[in-house]
């Protein structure tokens, strides 16, 4: 599971509003995780985390890396 560290608009996903401790439930592609886990995105800093114990979490974003490199 990803949770949110900075309160932020998701430009990507409806303007949708995140607040700090909410689940980020947005795109998992791996190049969108990238921009949001580090500095690379618009805000300059890291937005969210992976908690460390959602091994579900990480099966479900493998899964769709694996369905984006098919494409």
């Amino acid at each position: 599971m990803y949770t949110v560290i900075e309160k932020f608009r998701d430009l990507q996903d409806n303007n949708k509003i995140y607040e700090i401790g909410d689940e980020y439930i947005g795109k998992k592609s791996k190049k969108r995780l990238a921009e949001l886990t580090t500095d690379k995105n618009k805000i300059g800093k890291p937005l969210i985390i992976l908690e460390e114990d959602d091994d579900q979490e990480e099966k479900e974003t493998e899964e769709l890396e694996a369905e984006e490199s098919e494409e």
